[in-house]
Order: structure tokens, then sequence, then C-alpha cells
């Protein structure tokens, strides 16, 4: 990262390398005001995607459309998988590498297929 410049509250930083995919594009120009991304150029739609909705909140986690707290929704989920006869995770491309970790780890226990975004 160089050349960060400021103008009317909007920090610009050049060179920007974006860590959500393998390809490491180091070109993009990101805008902040307020701690907040308003602003990618150069980068794909999810270095955009990412970026810009960082500072959003989490989605409320939700089993057959309704909200349920977070462990509700880790036990179906677990319910789901254990039932399921050819598992698949998939994604993973702004997963960072610990999770990434977990992810195939989970995949050994349950014998899933694991794939990420990048097969597309």
């Amino acid at each position: 990262m160089t050349a960060v410049k400021q103008d009317e509250g909007i920090t610009v930083t050049e060179h920007v390398v974006c860590p959500f995919c393998a390809t490491l594009c180091d070109d993009l120009v990101i805008h902040v005001q307020n701690n907040q991304v308003v602003k990618v150029r150069n980068g794909c739609n999810l270095a955009r995607g990412v970026f810009e909705n960082a500072h959003k909140e989490w989605a409320t986690p939700r089993v057959n459309g309704k909200e349920v707290p977070y462990d509700s929704a880790v036990e179906e989920a677990a319910r789901i998988l254990a039932a399921s006869n050819n598992p698949l995770i998939y994604g993973l491309a702004a997963t960072d590498v610990d999770a990434q970790k977990k992810c195939i780890e989970l995949a050994d226990l349950i014998g899933a297929n694991l794939d990420n975004a990048s097969s597309v």
C-alpha cells in the first residue's frame, strides 16, 4: 500500500493488495470515509463486495426463514450435514486460513466434498 491521500474527509490508498482469492491483485484503490470503505477501484465483484460491506452487521441466523439464536442455527446445520449423503462445503473465497482449516477438518469428519469459488 502506498500513496495515501486525504481529500474532503476521504482517505484514498492506492496499490492495495486484495486478500480475497489466490490472484492477490495489487492495484486496488480504496476510498475510506468515517472508517468505512465507500469506493473500491480496480477490484472485481468479490473485492468490491467484501470491502464495501465489511462494516455491516452480521446476518441474523434463520432456519426455514425464521430468525433463531446462533446455537439453534448451528444445531440445525449439524443435523442437515449429518443426514446428508453427499455433503459439499463450497465457497471460502473470503475466508481466512484458520477458518479454511476448520472447513477441511469438517469435510474430513463428515466425508464431504470441498471446493472453492475459483473453480467456477
